[in-house]
């Protein structure tokens, strides 16, 4: 019978699509680096290899095929990322359909992380530095003042961790 770890334990009723880096480095926190831990330090680099292959498969560069373009029409969430997702945005757009212009801000997790105009009847790039959007820093569109209902808000995006 092959004895499991103490790691092992902690971490026995966990799958590899629900596991997390602070999962991993709270089971962790009782190994220390000596001989004696040996077996709980092989665990836990079987188990970070694991994770990195699944979630994290290229250190943060983008994971081929997962790229998405997300819409809204109005105020509205533009991009909401799974559990463990973890999405770069490379453009914004917006689309003023009505005869008047729109003023709003994008946001994520309600901070507002940049400003636009769309003119009437126009296509509008939002100028944005690097952004990542994940389950709880989610990507918005606020409008302050024109016909919301008139906005349409456009994002591509690709998965680095999933």
């Amino acid at each position: 019978m092959v004895k499991s770890t103490l790691f092992q334990n902690l971490l026995k009723a966990t799958s590899i699509e629900t596991i997390t880096p602070s999962m991993i480095l709270q089971a962790g926190a009782p190994i220390f680096f000596d001989l004696a831990n040996n077996p709980d330090l092989k665990a836990v680099s079987t188990v970070v290899d694991a994770y990195r292959c699944v979630h994290a498969p290229l250190y943060g560069q983008p994971i081929p095929l997962t790229g998405l373009v997300s819409s809204a029409v109005g105020s509205e969430l533009i991009l909401t990322p799974s559990t463990n997702e973890v999405r770069k945005i490379f453009g914004v757009t917006v689309i003023n359909a009505g005869g008047a212009p729109i003023v709003g801000a994008l946001t994520l997790g309600g901070v507002q992380v940049a400003d636009f105009v769309a003119n009437p009847s126009s296509t509008a790039t939002v100028q944005i530095g690097d952004l990542f959007a994940t389950k709880n820093l989610q990507l918005a569109a606020v409008v302050s003042s024109g016909t919301a209902s008139d906005l349409t808000t456009k994002c591509v995006s690709v998965l680095v961790v999933q």
